[in-house]
């Protein structure tokens, strides 16, 4: 059980956003040969800024499989609920949220996360790929 950090997460990447309008996020997590994911696992992928409010996700997993959820640092699985995350393009976890419905709006900083369930396979390797946009209204 570990926490890793996607290069959007890591040390020096501040949560920004410009204070109105639709702000894209894109990132990667490479898992690597030597860093096989464990059930446990959280991957910090993306920062949200106080004040964002997520309109649009998606995610593709390594090769092999694993039971991911997609969430934040309050609610594992707030977007997308646990589900075989696996290779490529084949698997692609998408939400996508419509006007009538009312998107959760961050009261601080926090991180888009993968939280990894379960691993049916003894390796997964590979990256993870993932794309946020997000808005932010004028404070």
């Amino acid at each position: 059980m570990a926490t890793r950090t996607s290069s959007k997460v890591g040390t020096g990447t501040p949560a920004k956003g410009l204070r109105v309008g639709l702000v894209a996020v894109s990132a990667v997590y490479s898992v690597g040969a030597a860093l096989s994911l464990s059930a446990g696992d959280v991957i910090q992928m993306v920062n949200v800024p106080k004040g964002a409010k997520v309109v649009d996700i998606k995610c593709s997993g390594g090769s092999g499989d694993a039971l991911c959820a997609i969430g934040d640092g309050v609610d594992d699985d707030r977007y997308i609920a646990y589900g075989t995350m696996a290779s490529g393009s084949s698997v692609v976890r998408t939400i996508s949220l419509h006007a009538s419905m009312v998107p959760y709006e961050y009261s601080v900083d926090d991180t888009i996360d993968i939280a990894v369930s379960t691993v049916s396979v003894g390796t997964i390797t590979g990256g993870f790929h993932m794309t946020v946009i997000y808005s932010m209204d004028m404070a």
